[in-house]
């Protein structure tokens, strides 16, 4: 992973969460804020309060709208997270205060009240943004430079199948003598068992060597374009199509601070047309900033 990479993660890896006071926390079920259709509740600016570490409510309501808009942007990107990738982050945050695994912290959130589904979606939110900084925002400010090296990507589509479902063996016998490159992509809406890639078709995006789970990624690179493999599991089985490869050139000895900077310049430029575009509804006026 490169030093930039590294950057842009650190927020998701670094992360500490801090405690608050249960008696300083009040969670309201109610619509404060909807952005673009999508409910914001007074909890999740309260939480939001603590994530950012904010005192103020607007402030907190801003930065989550931010969060929001470019997470709905990054989805219309196809960038997807995992649900394994979003349990390591919460046991990294975890374990960072102090707490060695997942049921305990979810204990500490409680007695915190703050709500695990809030708080995993928070995290899920963060690390597909980071994923659109990288993927999308950050091959956009580098385009111009010069001096780069060429790496390659490949676009890749996958089915999983849960050993835990009462169909899998059905399922999988069908999909192993039916599934061709053709119908791939039907056959991941109607038969993966997984939620995030499912109704885009298995559809993963365009990835580099080493950014996958291990025994994803070995099978993806050991195969050629166009091909359908196997990859067998602990808890499912995972069909993966590679449907082509694609070289990009990036940028080699780049001044970290200097894309810092850039990357800032075009978030708030991306916030803004994406602000000027978005139906933004205060229920509760005192949030307006």
């Amino acid at each position: 992973m490169n030093n930039l990479v590294k950057y842009l993660l650190i927020l998701i890896v670094g992360i500490n969460f801090v405690s608050y006071a249960k008696d300083n926390i009040k969670l309201y079920d109610k619509i404060v804020i909807i952005v673009n259709n999508r409910p914001v509740l007074k909890s999740e600016i309260d939480l939001a309060k603590k994530w950012y570490n904010l005192k103020d409510d607007k402030e907190a309501a801003k930065k989550l709208i931010d969060s929001i808009l470019l997470y709905q942007e990054a989805k219309k990107h196809h960038i997807q997270v995992y649900p394994q990738e979003v349990d390591s982050a919460i046991l990294r945050i975890a374990k960072l205060n102090g707490i060695n695994s997942i049921d305990n912290f979810k204990k500490f959130l409680e007695k915190e009240d703050i709500a695990y589904n809030e708080f995993y979606d928070l995290v899920k939110r963060e690390i597909t943004i980071q994923k659109y900084i990288q993927f999308v925002i950050k091959p956009k400010i580098l385009e111009n430079i010069k001096e780069a090296n060429e790496e390659t990507y490949r676009k890749v589509r996958i089915i999983y199948l849960s050993k835990k479902d009462k169909d899998f063996e059905e399922k999988y016998q069908f999909l192993k003598k039916k599934l061709t490159v053709a119908n791939f992509s039907d056959l991941a809406k109607k038969y993966s068992d997984d939620p995030i890639t499912k109704k885009d078709g298995g559809l993963l995006g365009f990835v580099k060597k080493g950014e996958l789970l291990k025994q994803l990624d070995e099978k993806v690179w050991s195969i050629k374009p166009k091909q359908i493999a196997e990859v067998n599991t602990k808890d499912g089985i995972y069909f993966v199509l590679v449907e082509k490869e694609e070289k990009k050139f990036v940028p080699k000895d780049v001044d970290i601070d200097k894309i810092k900077q850039k990357l800032n310049e075009e978030l708030k430029l991306q916030l803004k047309k994406l602000k000027e575009k978005a139906v933004i509804q205060y229920l509760d006026k005192s949030l307006k900033g």
